[in-house]
């Protein structure tokens, strides 16, 4: 599972995260670091709720497998199968998230799991560790600081209603591997993260390759740390760069 995470770094970070040597050969423009005619700079995201369906950053490839390109598309999955508005908002809470399990039997991931995969470069996500009745957040990130690479699939619908063409995404999951197990330790999953050239190799390949990518990734490639339990409001802002700091756990594991 993975309903939040931040996303902060450069266009420099994630050009090399992937590899490319020349920076032609990927559309950036990240929106904290294009200045528009309407205002400054916007801020990054330090807490991003995939509940409040944000246009976020995701890295696709041409249909010719060639150029790598940066788009903005919808957190929640709505296939191009949806009827209605009102079906899409609820479509788009069940499509947060794919199992890497079910990719090819659930109808909503089914079409866009044969031809659509993307990635979901992000800086660190959030998970919750269930201590008795009490949930401890935690920040888990790149071990060398650089951006993470999460496998997804996108989908393309057209709302009939206004015309309008809307791209939207889903993150997949997996089982948790040990550090993850003990911090997400109720349903101990984890999105899949892909290193630089298994990535590129998830982008370009066909199905039955990228079936083989989708497994949990290495404890070393990740770290953790416990960040505010203030996190658990709701109705907080969450999205300050405060969200991201390491605290000492609000409770101890052992209390049940």
């Amino acid at each position: 599972m993975c309903f939040s995470y931040a996303i902060n770094f450069s266009a420099n970070a994630l050009q090399s995260k992937l590899q490319l040597g020349d920076v032609g050969s990927l559309d950036i423009q990240l929106p904290w670091e294009t200045p528009t005619a309407e205002a400054a700079v916007r801020e990054p995201g330090y807490f991003i709720s995939g509940f409040d369906r944000p246009l976020m950053p995701v890295v696709t490839v041409t249909n010719a497998r060639e150029q790598y390109a940066l788009t903005a598309m919808r957190w929640g999955l709505v296939p191009h199968w949806c009827k209605s508005q009102e079906q899409s908002q609820e479509l788009s809470l069940y499509g947060l998230n794919a199992r890497a399990e079910t990719l090819d039997e659930k109808p909503l991931f089914r079409d866009a799991w044969k031809s659509q995969p993307c990635l979901v470069p992000v800086s660190g996500f959030f998970e919750w560790q269930s201590v008795g009745k009490r949930k401890q957040p935690y920040y888990i990130y790149s071990s060398d600081q650089s951006p993470l690479l999460i496998a997804g699939v996108f989908a393309v619908w057209l709302d009939t209603q206004t015309g309008e063409e809307m791209k939207s995404y889903s993150i997949i999951t997996t089982e948790a591997n040990a550090l993850m197990s003990e911090i997400h330790n109720v349903k101990k999953r984890m999105p899949v993260i892909l290193g630089s050239d298994d990535a590129k190799a998830y982008l370009r390949s066909d199905v039955e390759t990228r079936a083989a990518l989708l497994k949990p990734c290495e404890e070393s490639v990740i770290s953790a740390h416990p960040v505010g339990t203030w996190l658990n409001a709701v109705k907080a802002q969450r999205n300050v760069s405060q969200a991201l700091l390491p605290i000492e756990k609000d409770f101890p594991q052992t209390l049940f």
